[in-house]
């Protein structure tokens, strides 16, 4: 299945690089808030349709499930841009809470362009339309 840009990914792709810079920085402040919050746990509890969904994506959130979330730098990356991936790696240190917020900005934005199902979601009208095997 292919992955569709959206708005947050065209605006992403714009940045400068010291834009982008300050970004990944921001995300990562934001990481133990999201965390405290809950907002990770929505990926550990819903059960994803593996067979219709982003596969890259797919794989991550595997692995996130399989680490209760504990995340180091084996992490599958191909979801991501090569200028977010880049990102990840600082100083020799693998950036867990940056990549964290990236998986559930691409959960969300996969979710919205229905590149990501969840289980039994096939079973009910989007666009009234049953979706069809």
């Amino acid at each position: 299945m292919a992955k569709k840009h959206t708005p947050y990914s065209d605006a992403i792709e714009q940045y400068t690089d010291t834009q982008f810079v300050r970004y990944c920085e921001s995300l990562e402040m934001q990481a133990q808030q999201a965390r405290d919050d809950g907002v990770f746990k929505v990926m550990e509890i819903l059960d994803i349709d593996e067979v219709h969904s982003d596969e890259s994506l797919v794989e991550a959130i595997r692995y996130f499930k399989k680490n209760a979330g504990q995340i180091k730098d084996d992490a599958p990356v191909n979801f991501l841009t090569e200028r977010e991936k880049n990102s990840l790696n600082q100083k020799r240190e693998f950036r867990s809470g940056l990549y964290c917020m990236l998986l559930s900005i691409k959960y969300s934005e996969a979710m919205q362009n229905k590149s990501l199902f969840f289980e039994h979601s096939l079973n009910y009208a989007f666009d009234e339309q049953k979706v069809q095997y």
